[in-house]
């Protein structure tokens, strides 16, 4: 079933080859603007008929601007405009070819690029302009010039702006959904797009009107032949020429009026699905940010709590008039909107939830369903009428034997639908595959760093080829079934034909009256496009009808109430909470195959998951006996979950109880300093999130004053620059930004970065460093200047002199008049704060001064006394500033910002020959294509050969009996369906087998590519080429290239019979064939452009709706939603610019084509009625019916050629990341042995490295031993190099000079897959895949369950209690805390990105991962940064314990965790600055000693155990 002729204008096609290197955005940068990060102001509503049109688009121009500015600062939106970076290198003159020399249209200068981007020539455009689309001819000219630059498209008109419709969209849907329709979302759009659309109706009518009156009227124009060959055979006097030359008019002007009704019913199907994809799109975003996280996790508010989807109360129906109200209940049944029915009890429809993955699928692949079948929705019921018109005629025609060639119609038509609804079940199910692969792949993609520190590539891409064949499979099933159909589909109007005049000639009449004869045929094919686009187009209608039930269901689901009462009158306090319970939500139901399990089980896996199952029952009743005993003696909840979803009475399906705060009672003054304090998991960040408003309220209240600011534990950062991240969305103030720049002590971080606070950002902040993006998440909130700073923990990823200096003058400094709330492990700051709380087990323990505590509390003496006091009287210390920084306090940059994220390279001529090859190559059968061309010119033999017969049969060529006619005739009609479904058969194996290598090539070169790639290259851009690219690949483009190949032959094969007939029909074919492929070459050249722009315009909505989906909790805390929600309006609006044109300059295309196409029916015509040839009129009759056929497809070849063009645009992005990355140094090169490294001694000599090569180096001739087992601890401040030694020692970035050792091998000897599978790491950033925590410390099924329990048990994770024991084992000593985390076990649920768990127990897990991973040398990066000091030490002591013997380097900002460690290494500026035992060390007197007199280490401290 061919996909729909819009599909040029929706698939990606975004640009590839020349790439733009650094170099060149460096010339074309312009001064950076911050211009584009204020908050947008409204647009203004523009006049239709305003007088002066510079007016028209002045405020649209503000708005814009952003997109014309090359600016160097870093919102995505550079990635679109520095598209423009490529004007220069187009406008070099390059060396002509000889066809361009002789081409007037080439010469001369061409059209300057424009200064600013002007409204859409439509929007002031004429009557004759807009039916002829004459006002795209500006462009189409600039495009056949020169290359096209964003600055020559067109800004969308002011009336299709998505604010203007996406506020009618809502206000109409939440009226509907209150009326309790059952389809509110698709009346809404009709409310929101309806008379655009109504008008595509009434033009699709005539159009399939008109397509019978033309072939109707040929019996005529047959009939004057048939009566001027007989004239002339006889000698009688011939016919009136007027008559016939008058018939040949009318047929070519109803053609015109058919052409241009197609015309106008395309244009706006296309852009009411482009309007309507642009407002969903906005719809879900605004959603987004409003969805409750009960929602999000599937779980549904019981009945006697109370909980709102936005939807306000029904109106009043009394006041509508009657039959309004009748017509409404007719047309808008009042039974609810349907759902998902509800799995249990507290559950959401299957409880799987809204996850982001869910959320990004919804706007990337259900909005694009919505856009694909509204281009030809109007075929769903203008196809009836036309069929139903075409009946009556064939019945004047050839009487009642028209109805047994409909019997067949009517027959076969049932069947066909009832084949694409079943395509319509495998779509799902294939639907399920994709997400799974994408989801996978956006998980790997994003822990790439993770995945390549621990040699994961070849595993995950195991994994994810095992999907994409089952994928792929499914694929090639349903496009057989779809071939198959297809065939039937085409066929269809030649059996009906056929079984007609079999009717027709058996029931006596005469087959010799050809008028009546091949006026039928014309009237048969002209079904022929109906009945081939209505299977098409309801497989289309169900697959969107699902997709808006889900963006439905999804805008109806629960949102979230904002439970803080804010009340700016309170006197002294500025928050009061009042025996107040939060809870966390339910774990949203797993999808049994989703990414986070290891795909298909094969028959090993499922008998250990049987065995596993059992041990788990007999373990589940051991602890429900526990769980008993221990709920009577202590009903508190036992562990921290965050993020997930469900309601207080919690269904059988919840496998664990989400975590809960309860009876909490505190106030907080307006300039107070609170601090809350507790064990890992005992609900500090919780207590901080339920402030934040991002944990649900069940019961008590919480009273704010003022504005609030969140400061999270785990920073949101933006791929913007360093300035624009702090700024957040409010104007700039050059004193407070520079204030806060000091007091966050980022000012020596700005003379490190290359262009100051206006260096880019990577996406989730890549390019800073742990500390770094802690502070800048510290100096946002301080920006914002709100009235209540919350802070989770913000101290624990920064150096203790740098957290001492944010102590004094940010915290305690500048915003000493704010309410502060700062959760903490870093328990010296206490004697600093002026109330705490400690939290333990989701309560509050005690809440009160320090000095009460310490004098009343001996819990809190004990826990105070693992950390040594900050002495009040001592000096405050003052950060040194490097010199060159104090000159530049105002921070200016040094030098101009360099964007930091590469521009997309676009190519900008058509797909070369090289991909082609590549394409046909991966399909893995080299020798099917020429069958593939064999099949295909076979069919089309069959065709021509079927109608060719039946003119034999009229004129009875062969005096042959009417059963020999009918006997070829019918077997040629069977052969060519065979052949036409071996030909699309061939053709999608090979296509879908094309797709499959490629995608795993450009896999696989992916995660090969050196991790430079993806600190420049957005998340999004490489998401968009494995998703929507591979999307196109799988369906679109087998698809456009049938389509193309088989309307081709056809209209090669029809010229070539006329001219058999008829040679003068070459004359005039020769100048219209030159038009026709000029005018081709004008729409291509433009075309192709305007889909690459669109395509980079595209992925800039995809990264920023992806990046905003991640960062709701932030954008909510700072109730920035309008804010967020204008910047993707923007970027649709943007996309839009350049989507909506497309679909203008292929009208433009065929008007223009439709005309050529037209003339030649008139050439036809004349040829026929002026009868130079003594032509048979059977023969005349059958070119006639035949040019008729092929008008249209003259225009549909030329847009199908250009619709294969954008799909092979995808396989050339595809093969780009395929073949053109970067590799890192192979996996496997020598043989290494498996003891390696036995002692673990690692050498370095004269280390150099960078991480790109334009940049400086970070490591500079670094030389130093670490002997077999021994413990280095490795210390210096910010951005001195420590996590560069991880990288040089991973291979994440290759040496610059010098050479590492490990065991006497030089590490760039080896493959990388044997260097990094021997070494562990704990990060610093804990990543978990979703799946569970038996998945995240052994993915791949390498280790038993007892080493498993055993890892959790060392990391503190679960008490010795649990689990299976290995007697063999060291045991380490049960701890509250591990007692407090029973409920974790090896099925408990991970959630994306382990949301589900705190920092600090994902930080646990991170080192369960490293003990079971069992490695003879250990990376730690500052991986207990944010676990209190409690635990801390149980960590160490655990990896004394579990890592003795092994070779341990460990990053640490805590001093006090690695004073015990052998040697430790000062890192400053990438050099070694100390190097020497501590105690030697602390006694020489250098930085380290510094160090520790700020952290209060004292010489007692390093003989402790």
């Amino acid at each position: 079933m061919s996909r729909s002729p819009q599909r040029d204008a929706v698939e990606a096609l975004e640009q590839t080859g020349g790439e733009v290197e650094e170099q060149d955005l460096e010339k074309n940068d312009e001064p950076a603007s911050t211009e584009y990060l204020e908050v947008p102001r409204p647009r203004r509503r523009v006049s239709r008929h305003a007088s002066d049109h510079s007016s028209v688009h002045d405020d649209l121009e503000k708005v814009a601007s952003a997109a014309t500015t090359i600016g160097s600062h870093a919102s995505e939106m550079t990635e679109a405009t520095e598209i423009t970076t490529t004007a220069s290198k187009s406008q070099e003159p390059e060396k002509q070819s000889w066809h361009h020399r002789i081409n007037p249209l080439r010469r001369g200068k061409p059209p300057p690029i424009p200064k600013e981007r002007i409204v859409s020539r439509e929007y002031n455009a004429g009557f004759f302009s807009i039916l002829t689309f004459q006002w795209v001819n500006p462009l189409m000219t600039a495009g056949y010039r020169r290359t096209i630059e964003l600055n020559d498209i067109w800004l969308v008109n002011p009336n299709r702006s998505s604010e203007v419709m996406a506020t009618k969209l809502m206000e109409s849907f939440k009226r509907r959904a209150a009326r309790n329709e059952k389809r509110p979302l698709m009346w809404a759009l009709y409310d929101t797009l309806g008379p655009e659309f109504v008008f595509g109706g009434m033009c699709a009518l005539f159009s399939a009107l008109f397509q019978v009156f033309s072939p109707f009227t040929t019996r005529y124009l047959i009939q004057y032949s048939t009566e001027r060959y007989n004239a002339t055979q006889n000698g009688t006097p011939e016919p009136d020429l007027g008559r016939g030359i008058g018939l040949a008019l009318g047929i070519t002007f109803m053609q015109i009026c058919q052409s241009t009704a197609t015309n106008h019913f395309i244009y706006r199907g296309m852009m009411v699905g482009g309007e309507a994809r642009a407002v969903l799109i906005n719809a879900i975003f605004e959603k987004t940010l409003i969805i409750s996280g009960r929602a999000k996790a599937g779980g549904r508010a019981l009945p006697q709590e109370h909980a709102s989807n936005g939807v306000p109360s029904a109106p009043e129906e009394r006041s509508r008039p009657v039959l309004a109200r009748k017509i409404s209940s007719a047309l808008h049944p009042k039974t609810g909107p349907k759902s998902t029915p509800d799995k249990g009890h507290g559950i959401s429809g299957d409880g799987t939830g809204w996850n982001n993955g869910k959320i990004v699928n919804l706007m990337s692949v259900d909005t694009y369903r919505v856009d694909q079948v509204s281009g030809l929705f109007h075929i769903l019921w203008t196809s009836p009428i036309q069929i139903a018109i075409v009946l009556v005629v064939l019945c004047i025609n050839i009487g009642y034997s028209a109805l047994a060639g409909y019997a067949l119609l009517a027959l076969m038509m049932p069947l066909l639908t009832k084949a694409i609804k079943a395509l319509f079940v495998r779509r799902k199910g294939i639907n399920k595959v994709t997400d799974q692969r994408v989801t996978l792949t956006q998980e790997i993609l994003g822990a790439v760093r993770f995945v390549k520190f621990f040699g994961w590539e070849s595993s995950f891409l195991a994994r994810l080829k095992e999907i994409r064949r089952r994928e792929i499979r499914m694929i090639q099933t349903l496009l057989a079934i779809r071939n198959a159909i297809n065939a039937l589909s085409m066929s269809m109007p030649v059996f009906a034909s056929m079984i007609a005049f079999i009717v027709y000639s058996v029931t006596g009449h005469n087959v010799s009256s050809a008028s009546r004869i091949f006026s039928s045929l014309a009237l048969f094919n002209s079904l022929r496009m109906p009945l081939n686009l209505l299977p098409l187009v309801i497989g289309q209608a169900t697959d969107a009808s699902a997709s808006l039930n889900r963006i439905q269901e999804f805008l109806l689901s629960e949102e979230q109430t904002d439970e803080i009462i804010w009340d700016d009158e309170m006197p002294k306090n500025a928050v009061e909470v009042e025996d107040a319970s939060f809870t966390w939500e339910r774990t949203a139901t797993q999808d049994g195959n989703g990414p986070g399990g290891k795909g298909p089980p094969n028959k090993m896996q499922m008998k250990m998951a049987k065995k596993a199952a059992k041990e788990k029952a007999k373990e589940d009743a051991r602890e429900a006996k526990a769980a008993k005993k221990e709920a009577k003696k202590n009903p508190q909840p036992s562990r921290e979950f965050s993020p997930a979803s469900s309601s207080d009475a919690l269904s059988d399906d919840t496998a664990v109880e989400p975590f809960r705060l309860s009876g909490i009672s505190f106030n907080v003054g307006r300039n107070e300093l609170l601090a809350v304090i507790g064990t890992v998991g005992s609900g500090k960040t919780s207590l901080l999130a339920a402030l934040a408003g991002d944990m649900r309220k069940t019961d008590g209240q919480i009273k704010m004053a003022g504005s609030r600011a969140f400061c999270p534990q785990y920073a949101w950062i933006q791929n913007a620059s360093l300035k624009e991240n702090i700024l957040f969305g409010k104007p700039y103030k050059s004193k407070w930004y520079n204030n806060v720049i000091d007091a966050c002590a980022l000012r020596p971080d700005l003379a490190i970065l290359p262009a100051g606070d206006l260096t880019e950002i990577g996406e989730r902040g890549i390019t800073l460093s742990g500390g770094q993006k802690q502070r800048l998440n510290i100096a946002r909130a301080i920006y914002f200047d709100a009235d209540i700073v919350l802070m989770d923990d913000p101290l624990s990823a920064v150096d203790a002199h740098v957290g001492r200096h944010i102590m004094d003058e940010a915290i305690c400094g500048i915003m000493k008049d704010k309410c502060r709330i700062l959760a903490t492990h870093q328990l010296h700051v206490l004697n600093r704060c002026d109330r705490i709380i400690w939290m333990e087990e989701g309560h509050i323990q005690a809440i009160d001064t320090y000095d009460n505590l310490m004098a009343n509390s001996e819990s809190f003496q004990k826990l105070m006394a693992s950390t040594s006091q900050e002495d009040e009287t001592e000096k405050k210390e003052v950060i040194e500033v490097p010199e060159a920084t104090k000159e530049d306090k105002r921070g200016k940059s040094k030098k101009k910002a360099q964007a930091l994220m590469q521009v997309e390279e676009r190519a900008t001529k058509s797909v070369s020959w090289e991909v082609w090859g590549a394409y046909i190559g991966a399909s893995g059968r080299g020798f099917l294509w020429p069958f593939i061309f064999i099949a295909l010119v076979a069919s089309q033999g069959a065709n021509i050969a079927t109608s060719l017969w039946l003119s034999y049969w009229v004129s009875n060529k062969f005096n042959a009996g009417r059963g020999f006619y009918i006997g070829i005739y019918a077997m040629l009609g069977v052969v060519q369906v065979i052949l036409m479904f071996t030909f699309a058969t061939l053709l999608s194996t090979s296509g879908t087998n094309s797709s499959k290598v490629m995608l795993q090539r450009a896999m696989e070169s992916v995660l090969r590519a050196p991790m430079f790639f993806f600190d420049t290259t957005p998340l999004g851009r490489i998401t968009n080429r494995f998703s929507k690219d591979v999307d196109s690949m799988d369906n679109s483009l087998t698809d456009a290239m049938r389509m193309y190949f088989l309307t081709l032959a056809m209209i090669i094969s029809v010229f070539a019979l006329i001219i058999a007939f008829y040679h003068y029909f070459a004359v005039a074919l020769v100048p219209l064939l030159v038009i026709f492929l000029f005018a081709s070459s004008y729409y291509r050249a433009s075309a192709r452009e305007l889909k690459r722009h669109e395509s980079v315009l595209r992925s800039v909505v995809f990264a920023r709706f992806s990046e905003s989906v991640s960062g709701v909790a932030s954008i909510r805390a700072y109730g920035l939603q309008k804010y967020f929600t204008e910047r993707i309006r923007d970027a649709v609006d943007q996309m839009d610019s350049a989507y909506f044109l497309t679909f203008a300059n292929q009208r433009w295309l065929s008007t223009r084509l439709d005309l050529i196409g037209n003339l030649l029916v008139l050439t036809t015509g004349i040829l026929v009625v002026t009868g130079g040839f003594n032509v048979n009129p059977a023969i005349a009759g059958l070119v006639l019916s035949y040019i008729l056929a092929i008008v249209q497809m003259i225009q549909f070849t030329v847009r199908q050629l250009a619709e294969v063009e954008n799909n092979m645009n995808a396989t050339e992005r595809l093969h780009y990341y395929g073949s053109q990355l970067e590799q890192e140094a192979p996996l496997k090169l020598k043989e290494v042995p498996d003891s390696w490294p036995q002692s673990g001694a690692i050498d370095f000599k004269d280390v150099e490295m960078r991480y790109r090569p334009e940049l400086p180096l970070v490591l500079q001739g670094l030389s130093f031993q670490i002997r077999g087992g021994e413990r280095v601890g490795i210390v210096g401040r910010t951005g001195a190099g420590k996590s560069s030694i991880m990288s040089a020692l991973f291979r994440l970035s290759e040496l610059s000079g010098g050479q590492i050792r490990i065991d006497d091998v030089n590490i760039a000897e080896i493959g990388l897959q044997d260097l990094r599978s021997r070494l562990a790491i704990i990060p610093q950033d804990p990543t978990l895949f979703r799946g569970t925590i038996r998945s995240n410390l052994d993915p791949f099924n390498e280790h038993s369950d007892l080493a498993l329990w055993d890892a959790l048990r060392k990391a503190d994770l679960v008490g010795n209690e649990q689990g299976p024991v290995d007697e063999k084992a060291p045991q380490t000593p049960t701890t509250p805390t591990a007692e407090k985390t029973t409920r974790i076990h090896l099925d408990s649920p991970v959630e994306e990105e382990g949301l589900n768990f705190s920092l600090g127990q994902r930080q646990l897990m991170a080192l369960a991962r490293a003990l079971v991973r069992n490695a003879q040398i250990i990376v730690c990066d500052e991986a207990t940064s944010s676990v209190d000091f409690e635990t801390d030490e149980k960590i160490q002591r655990t990896m004394r314990l579990g890592f003795s013997g092994k070779t341990v380097l460990c990053i640490a900002h805590r001093l006090k965790t690695i004073i015990n460690y052998d040697r430790i290494c000062v890192m400053d500026q990438g050099r070694i600055a100390e190097l020497d035992t501590p105690i030697n060390l602390f006694e020489q007197g250098g930085i380290f000693r510094g160090m520790c007199d700020k952290s209060h280490i004292v010489r007692d401290d390093f003989f402790r155990d």
